[in-house]
């Protein structure tokens, strides 16, 4: 028997012996026999059973919580560090992305219509909430995605399901929907997927992307979950490359996340875009990151599903 028990019983007996006092006492009052001595007892039992009955809340409260099962699910959203840490294997430690900057292709600039779409985007959108906010991320990504460069092999994969879960006696799971991913567009058997099927395996998904109108430590966290779902995914299908990016943005603000080989979590400095007009010397870092990022994902994607693959469908 735990402490918590105990007290509560000890509490719980107390509390019954007071009980069967007052209604000896409240039946002598009634019956106009209580002395002055007792009705004062009267009043403290009244008062001494209200501090019982709240600590009798405060210790099966305890009790509760003791006696709960452990949770073993959390979605992206609840998910916190330890728990990303638990499930993905991944080293949740502070780390500032900075390598890079070396990386950057500075030759990368957006199609010719980009700037006549941002600008109608601006003038025509409402901003307000998060469906206008993913408007801006749309005209990036699709611009750089059906680059020539990557061949339409790449695809955005706009809310999908995915999960992952701890293997052995003490289970745990992460699990919730993605705003978008970024992977490889050709289905288990390599065929070029239709637009209509499926998503393919979720180990061909490299990058995540999480949009927002806020943009605070648990948005981060919700991407960072995200993120390393990817990770485990493809750890577990025995990937040679397992690298994985992730971007967080409410569209004012981006930042990019990268979980390398090892499973170490690296973030980027925020950068920040003045959406009310076409800004190049904004624009240009934001459009060759996610470029940059877009080209690690095309680089390491294979082709052929490995036989641990599993397909995620979409919640239609």
């Amino acid at each position: 028997m735990s402490a918590y028990v105990k007290n509560l019983e000890a509490i719980q007996q107390e509390i019954k012996e007071l009980v069967k006092n007052k209604n000896k006492l409240k039946k002598k009052e009634h019956n106009e026999e209580i002395t002055a001595e007792e009705e004062i007892e009267l009043e403290g039992i009244n008062e001494l059973l209200t501090e019982l009955k709240g600590q009798q809340k405060f210790w099966q409260g305890q009790v509760d919580k003791e006696n709960a099962p452990e949770q073993i699910s959390k979605s992206f959203k609840e998910a916190d560090a330890d728990w990303i840490a638990s499930v993905t294997g991944i080293d949740t430690e502070y780390r500032e992305w900075t390598s890079y900057h070396t990386k950057l292709d500075k030759s990368v600039v957006p199609t010719s219509g980009f700037k006549e779409k941002f600008e109608d985007i601006s003038e025509g959108f409402h901003m307000y909430n998060e469906a206008g906010r993913r408007i801006f991320l749309n005209l990036f990504l699709l611009d750089i995605v059906l680059l020539p460069e990557f061949n339409r092999l790449l695809r955005i994969f706009p809310e999908i399901e995915m999960s992952v879960e701890t293997q052995g006696q003490k289970k745990r799971k992460l699990n919730g929907k993605t705003d978008y991913t970024v992977g490889f567009a050709k289905n288990s058997s390599g065929k070029k997927l239709d637009i209509f099927d499926n998503t393919p395996p979720r180990e061909l998904h490299l990058v995540a992307f999480e949009a927002k109108t806020e943009f605070g430590e648990k948005d981060l966290w919700q991407c960072v979950a995200e993120t390393a779902t990817l990770y485990k995914s493809r750890k577990d299908a025995n990937k040679e490359k397992c690298s994985v990016w992730g971007v967080l943005s409410n569209a004012t603000t981006w930042k990019f996340i990268y979980i390398d080989e090892d499973g170490k979590l690296w973030r980027s400095n925020d950068f920040l875009l003045n959406i009310r007009s076409y800004k190049e010397d904004q624009i240009l870092p934001i459009y060759q990151f996610l470029y940059y990022i877009v080209k690690c994902c095309f680089e390491a994607c294979t082709p052929t599903p490995t036989p641990n693959s599993s397909i995620v469908k979409l919640n239609e």
